[in-house]
């Protein structure tokens, strides 16, 4: 078996340069203006976020604002990319204060990286010799499709996600055609990066491995088969595992875990079980039916394209066909397998990879079944998108914290948008963070778990008046809050969450101050159960009879 090569023709894969270079700068920065409008709307206008973008956010304000700033305060729970490329935006917020107090940063972080995926989508197209019109036909099916947009705009890790991966797809494909060994090391850079954005860049570093040694093997002659395809992975593999090992290693020398989002009382396994335990155990989401509508939902043609990409990999006995189903599809099987085991919680965007998943099918097997090709890109904008636009609203099947906000916009009568949790998200916070504002405190007098306050701290504009999680004598103050200046103490209900340092601490903190404060000030989470209470600290406590 011999795999073909190459797939287009080489003058086709040159760089542009001069004039022709223009289009893909203008797409980027149409694309990357055009996401942070919509998402700056939906923050500023509409209060529709989810969490965990404006969190990413506080955690570079830590980093950089917070009353012992360094760079390891961006936590190792999840992934540092995001975090690390808002610092400097969180920096300007100096002069444009929505950068950091209504995660605005996030935004920014989020839509250049989802224009930058559609510019490499754009160079996927033009590797492959498609023309200029299918081009950008094969553009506006990815970068119009309406959950794009949103997670372009969305401020999540997710777009750094599909921008490395499609980077990754590109230049794997490329190594496919041509075996340059310079498109097999950028094959691995990008996983590396990849991962640096969400842990789930490890299964599609699996698929690439796959592909590289069955590519080698089969290419390679008989007698340097083996040293060959050694050589090859470890050049695919080299930089994905430095990132893989950097930050594991990093992690356990700072905070003793090798992996935090598996082990940490706030990591992701964690949450996951404390939302089992409070369902008694079953997740309605985890069932095959639901897994299906949200995976098809999400791309109702990602069946139809896994089949495609087969079938002319062994028609046509090319490799480069299959590259996006190992390496996408690699990532996509992993969010089913997790959801159906109830280790994540399957939120709709974790299919998000459908959609480019799909078109670069189209784009890699263009050359050798033109009309097939042509069909999936077309149905992939004028199907797809109208299909999954449709189900936005849909609380059974885009089932995520962004998009349970979008009901209260097209149903406001049935869905009140003061009465709605999605649109209620952080309001206590900013009530907060005035408060302990309007005291004038001295840096270090309030102190805070900012596993669940972080919102507060970000909203303030007085962040050193607090000592959070981050920080050098966080866990001294939190011995003796009474020896380090504290005035109050920030509790977070323990009955709604994983139970803070705060909670673990002082077992009896929320109920009735543990002995060490008294009850100032409660306030309600994005729905009417009680979230937050602040004590005021009286004192050492009285020692026992």
């Amino acid at each position: 078996m011999t795999t073909t090569l190459p797939d287009v023709a080489p003058a086709q894969r040159t760089a542009p340069t001069g004039p022709a270079r223009w289009p893909g700068v203008l797409l980027y920065c149409a694309l990357a203006v055009g996401y942070f409008i919509v998402g700056a709307v939906l923050v500023l206008r509409y209060n529709i976020f989810e969490p965990d973008a404006p969190n990413r956010v506080a955690n570079a304000g830590f980093a950089l604002q917070s009353r012992h700033p360094h760079l390891s305060a961006i936590g190792f729970v999840w992934n540092p990319l995001p975090s690390i490329v808002e610092i400097p935006l969180v920096w300007l917020s100096q002069w444009w204060p929505a950068l950091k107090h209504a995660g605005l940063a996030g935004v920014v972080q989020s839509a250049l990286f989802m224009a930058g995926a559609a510019v490499v989508l754009r160079r996927i197209a033009i590797d492959r010799g498609v023309g200029r019109g299918w081009q950008w036909i094969a553009v506006a099916a990815f970068a119009l499709h309406p959950m794009i947009v949103l997670y372009g705009a969305s401020g999540l890790s997710e777009a750094a996600q599909v921008f490395s991966l499609l980077w990754c797809v590109r230049h794997l494909m490329l190594w496919c055609d041509n075996g340059r060994v310079g498109d097999l090391a950028l094959t691995g850079i990008a996983l590396g990066i990849g991962y640096l954005a969400r842990y789930e860049a490890l299964p599609a570093a699996v698929g690439v491995l796959v592909v590289v040694a069955a590519v080698s093997w089969v290419r390679s002659p008989r007698a340097l088969r083996r040293s060959s395809t050694i050589l090859n992975v470890l050049i695919a593999m080299f930089p994905f595992a430095t990132a893989f090992v950097a930050w594991a290693v990093t992690g356990w020398i700072i905070n003793d875990e090798l992996f935090a989002t598996l082990t940490s009382q706030y990591g992701n396994s964690s949450q996951v079980a404390g939302r089992l335990a409070h369902a008694a155990g079953h997740d309605a989401g985890s069932t095959w039916p639901v897994i299906a509508s949200r995976l098809f939902g999400m791309q109702p043609l990602i069946g139809v394209a896994v089949a495609v990409a087969v079938l002319v990999a062994a028609v046509r006995r090319t490799a480069g066909t299959v590259v996006p189903v190992a390496v996408v599809g690699g990532t996509l099987t992993f969010a089913v397998v997790a959801q159906a085991n109830s280790t994540t919680f399957g939120w709709f965007r974790f299919y998000l990879l459908a959609i480019p998943l799909v078109i670069c099918v189209a784009l890699a097997c263009w050359y050798r079944a033109k009309w097939p090709s042509a069909v999936l890109l077309t149905a992939s904008l004028v199907v797809a998108i109208p299909f999954t636009g449709r189900l936005i609203t849909d609380e059974d099947v885009a089932y995520g914290q962004l998009e349970s906000g979008f009901v209260s916009l097209v149903d406001p009568v049935g869905h009140p948008p003061a009465e709605h949790p999605a649109r209620r998200r952080l309001i206590s916070e900013r009530t907060l963070a005035q408060w302990f504002d309007a005291k004038d405190l001295p840096p270090g007098s309030v102190l805070m778990d900012s596993f669940l306050t972080w919102g507060i701290w970000l909203s303030s504009t007085d962040p050193r008046q607090f000592v959070i999680t981050s920080d050098y004598d966080f866990t001294a103050a939190l011995n003796r809050p009474w020896d380090f200046g504290i005035r109050y103490i920030v509790a977070t209900n323990p009955q709604l969450n994983v139970a803070d340092a705060v909670n673990r601490r002082y077992g009896t903190m929320w109920d009735d101050g543990a002995g060490i404060g008294d009850l100032v000030l409660s306030a309600d989470g994005p729905t009417p159960d009680e979230m937050f209470r602040v004590y005021r600290v009286t004192g050492r406590p009285a020692p026992p009879d």
